[in-house]
């Protein structure tokens, strides 16, 4: 047992020795020892395969730093001299410095290949010591960092394009002509882009996080529109009228869909909000001059048979009659004639004012078509002979403004402005309407024929359809 026991105490060590040198010669990570000047004394396989120098190329002859980016160590040394408040050289000390002061230093560092290829690392520095303490050396121990500064170089490159189409994505959001916004699924705005602060004369972080109804004149109606969305998926040309903080309100046209997250989960609504203001002007403006005369912007016969219908149908229910009066003006073609059909429009355009000011506002008048206009009056009275008494008084009033002298100024370019007075008279017909069974064009044939009647008689004259 002696023997045995003796034999394995010897063999400790030996084994101890053999682990050590394989671990120093471990191809896996490189090991460089120095002297207290830096001078490369051991140079393992590890840094033989990582760093392409065979130990004999080194040995005695360089430090480490020699085979270090320069830059690397220049930048190294102004932080280090910055961070310990002390003057240190861009060499083999910035490598060593810390260590030195037995302060535990493991750096990030860029080694120089034999062939000039460049190898990231990993560098640990453990100063070397004797017996008393002093320094004899240092051991600076590398591992390859190639993989996780490639892994952080894709990091940074995805983190680039990730940034790069967050921008994209912004700049597309705020450069649309339309107000974009986000809401969650409660209408509560989440995002929104300069259009939108335009729209409602607040900041984005004034909107972010208040209703989406709330910027809008029907509340109730915008409210819908968000439910709408939710139910439908998609909801278009859905039309809200914006109101700014000043007052200003806007006619959009609300497009909107649903959007969720990769995982389907619905997150919100995604509305678009065009201004559609001068688009509902043009409508209105086209519209009614499809309806109005463009000379005096009376209503022309679409708008009066429209309008007559309505009474028509009013008379029915109330059992009250209204009155249709048909007039055409005596002489106006000798006036087109003698001074132009310029002159003649100034003519019709006072006739149109002077019959505007002898009905209530109620009525209406309207320009059948040359000179010729007609006057509606609706809710007379449920008697026949006092409505008509009623539509007489209108009609003389018609008769009598109309037969006053006209002054008419002509301007012309390049001349004085001429003045031409004109004198002439109106024939009316009148025609009473009750619950009947015939259309409005009957109606208005009716009033024409007693218009007839009244002019063929000389004119001037008013006469009543049936009587």
């Amino acid at each position: 047992m002696a023997g045995i026991t003796g034999i394995n105490r010897q063999e400790v060590p030996l084994k101890a020795g053999a682990l050590q040198k394989a671990i120093f010669n471990s191809a896996n990570f490189s090991c460089i020892a120095t002297d207290a000047k830096g001078v490369i004394h051991i140079f393992n396989v590890g840094a033989e395969r990582m760093l392409g120098y065979m130990a004999a190329e080194v040995l005695n002859k360089i430090t480490p730093a020699d085979i270090s980016d320069p830059q690397e160590l220049i930048a190294r040394a102004k932080a280090l001299s910055v961070e310990l408040s002390t003057p240190i050289a861009p060499g083999f000390e910035a490598l060593v410095f810390k260590a030195s002061r037995g302060i535990e230093d493991i750096y990030e560092l860029t080694y120089i290949r034999k062939d000039g290829s460049r190898l990231p690392a990993v560098v640990s520095v453990t100063a070397l010591r004797d017996a008393q303490d002093g320094i004899i050396g240092y051991l600076l121990i590398g591992t390859d960092n190639t993989a996780r500064k490639q892994v952080e170089t894709e990091q940074k490159s995805l983190d680039q394009r990730l940034r790069d189409q967050q921008f994209y994505t912004r700049s597309l959001f705020e450069s649309n002509i339309d107000a974009l916004m986000a809401t969650d699924p409660f209408g509560i705005i989440t995002d929104v882009n300069k259009q939108m602060g335009a729209l409602t004369g607040c900041t984005r972080d004034e909107l972010i996080g208040t209703p989406f109804m709330k910027y809008f004149t029907d509340p109730e109606q915008a409210e819908a529109g968000i439910k709408l969305v939710l139910s439908k998926k998609q909801v278009s040309n859905y039309e809200l009228t914006a109101r700014a903080r000043d007052g200003k309100e806007t006619v959009v046209s609300f497009n909107a869909t649903t959007f969720y997250d990769r995982n389907r989960k619905l997150q919100g609504v995604f509305v678009a909000a065009r201004d559609i203001t001068e688009r509902k002007q043009a409508e209105a403006q086209i519209l009614s001059l499809a309806l109005h005369d463009p000379l005096t912007g009376l209503p022309n016969r679409r708008l009066l048979i429209d309008r007559l219908c309505q009474a028509m149908a009013t008379s029915k229910r109330t059992k009250r009659y209204g009155a249709l009066i048909f007039l055409d003006l005596d002489k106006f073609k000798s006036l087109n004639d003698t001074h132009g059909h310029n002159v003649g429009d100034l003519l019709l355009i006072e006739v149109a004012r002077r019959i505007g000011d002898c009905v209530r506002e109620v009525d209406v008048v309207a320009r059948f078509g040359g000179d010729e206009f007609v006057v509606m009056l609706g809710e007379l009275g449920n008697s026949k002979v006092d409505s008509a008494a009623q539509a007489t008084i209108v009609a003389e009033k018609i008769r009598v403004i109309l037969g006053q002298p006209y002054v008419l100024k002509i301007e012309s370019e390049g001349t004085a402005d001429a003045t031409i007075e004109h004198h002439c008279s109106s024939s009316i017909g009148v025609a009473l309407f009750l619950d009947h069974e015939v259309g409005p064009d009957e109606v208005i044939k009716w009033a024409d024929t007693a218009m007839y009647q009244a002019k063929e008689a000389g004119g001037n004259l008013i006469r009543f359809f049936g009587s």
